[in-house]
């Protein structure tokens, strides 16, 4: 397929986003968790709107929107977004009025926000976008099903188009308490050392974030090229190396024209051996950008990992604790970037991006 152009991104992240001064000072995480810094919601979504919105929904609604406002766009084409959960705040606010009510006379609003496709209709209807509309729930592949998707939608058309792609997760105190008694979380993390150097125990570290895109099948004001998205499923703790190398070949690269490697070292020793032999496929000497010590592990990360690589491609400087192998030189900017992530051995994705 042809490839497709970020021209204009957007997050909201746990880390600071001041311009000059990207992800400084860093945040460490607390209760081993990340929770994402919310901006000044009133800039974006007016405040009549906003006091009716859940959590999860002002920080995708925001992001979404904020990306067209960069752009200078009324509207997209089309709006994909990727999520695994949707809003965790409703469906567990609907749950207890189940029981609380003994299923009668219940408030339908948490069930109608908790929808996974909550968002996408909320950016639609606030920009009177009547074209394409799309909902992935593939888990650990939510994200990257999206950006394959209007990749195949922007393949079909000549004129010029933009669409909205983006991803949201949100982190509750009942969930992360969950997740944390079936061992999803470490214990005894220690915050003066690096996450990828605590595998030696079990668990990672829990995140969340909202990150959009907007997606061009024209280069005009693009920082970065989608030249090829892959997920592979269910293929336990070992990375499916034959596959990653046959997408490469097929895009005409091979191991040896790779600048830079961006992925996803969580500290925890049942996922990070994936990650090495990555490394070993394509070289050990390759400069490698890790991000979910910055934004934890949740299933759309790879959206904070590749908004993270488009600030770098922009010209934004990453500081020395973001990088797992830090690239030599002070101007850095790589061409051809292989993003490899999975999500607990079941979701792996591929990605291959070219810098302009």
């Amino acid at each position: 397929m042809k490839p497709v152009y970020i021209t204009h991104t957007s997050a909201i992240i746990p880390q600071h986003q001041e311009a000059g001064a990207l992800l400084e000072p860093l945040i460490p995480d607390e209760r081993q968790r990340f929770a994402v810094i919310e901006p000044d919601y009133t800039t974006v979504i007016p405040p009549m709107q906003l006091r009716r919105m859940s959590r999860v929904l002002r920080m995708g609604v925001y992001t979404g929107m904020d990306c067209l406002r960069k752009a200078n766009l009324a509207r997209p084409d089309g709006i994909l977004t990727g999520t695994a959960k949707g809003s965790m705040t409703d469906t567990e606010k609907f749950v207890k009025e189940l029981k609380s009510y003994d299923e009668t006379a219940l408030n339908p609003t948490p069930f109608i926000l908790s929808t996974y496709n909550a968002i996408n209709g909320a950016i639609a209807l606030q920009t009177g976008a009547t074209g394409y509309n799309q909902t992935f729930v593939h888990r650990g592949s939510s994200f990257e099903a999206a950006l394959y998707d209007a990749q195949l939608k922007l393949h079909t058309v000549q004129d010029p188009q933009h669409y909205l792609v983006g991803c949201f997760d949100e982190l509750t105190e009942e969930y992360f308490h969950i997740k944390d008694k079936v061992g999803y979380w470490k214990k005894d993390r220690d915050n003066s050392l690096p996450l990828w150097q605590q595998n030696d125990s079990p668990g990672s570290i829990g995140g969340e974030g909202a990150a959009f895109f907007l997606l061009s099948n024209h280069s005009d004001g693009a920082v970065a090229a989608i030249k090829r998205v892959f997920t592979f499923y269910n293929t336990g703790n070992s990375a499916p190396l034959a596959s990653i190398q046959g997408q490469i070949e097929r895009e005409g690269w091979t191991a040896a024209d790779a600048d830079l490697l961006v992925l996803g070292y969580n500290g925890d020793p049942a996922d990070d051996p994936c990650y090495d032999q990555v490394r070993n496929l394509l070289g050990n000497k390759l400069p490698v950008l890790g991000f979910k010590h910055l934004c934890g592990e949740y299933e759309t990360s790879g959206g904070f990992a590749l908004w993270l690589t488009c600030q770098l491609l922009s010209g934004n400087d990453l500081p020395e604790a973001a990088w797992y192998q830090k690239p030599a030189g002070q101007d850095f900017r790589p061409r051809k970037i292989v993003y490899y992530n999975h999500f607990r051995g079941v979701n792996h994705n591929l990605v291959l991006l070219e810098g302009l």
